[in-house]
């Protein structure tokens, strides 16, 4: 299926396209939701060595040489997730829609909101920037955007268009 054809199947009749794109992330310390819990999870490992090392430290704890190598894995592994996940995501806007699509292997899901659901458009501080404007509750803790995207400039004219 090319291109035209696929944006012909997604859009109603009379809707514009107006921006496409997709999430570019990149290994930042700026992008810390990237990493997720991993580091959390990393750092319970490390205390737990610690604790074992100082309380029972012998020469029988060989075993203890697997808790480094976890050290470096679940981050690693959480995070190569991730990137994978957002290797898969493309966002849309329209006059009417903002799209979110899952992409895999030959099945593609898409999930639509109305522009009425938007909040005014806030500029995340990632590396590449993403733009916040779906907001599901008054605390900022469920905040939806497009993440980690090249064009953040360019599309934020498009979010502060009148609708």
């Amino acid at each position: 299926m090319n291109t035209s054809d696929f944006w012909d199947s997604v859009l109603e009749p009379g809707e514009k396209l107006l921006w496409t794109g997709r999430p570019q992330p990149r290994l930042h310390w700026r992008n810390w939701r990237l990493y997720g819990s991993a580091p959390m999870a990393a750092a319970g490992l490390f205390a737990a060595a610690a604790i074992i090392l100082t309380t029972r430290g012998t020469g029988d704890d060989v075993w203890l040489l697997i808790l480094p190598a976890l050290l470096v894995m679940i981050p690693a592994r959480a995070t190569w997730r991730q990137l994978r996940t957002y290797e898969a995501t493309r966002y849309a806007l329209t006059d009417k829609r903002v799209l979110f699509f899952q992409i895999e292997g030959q099945k593609t899901r898409a999930k639509a909101i109305p522009r009425s659901a938007m909040t005014t458009p806030e500029r995340r501080n990632t590396v590449p920037p993403g733009v916040i404007f779906l907001r599901q509750d008054a605390d900022k803790k469920s905040a939806v955007g497009f993440d980690y995207i090249k064009d953040a400039t360019g599309l934020l004219p498009h979010l502060e268009a009148p609708q």
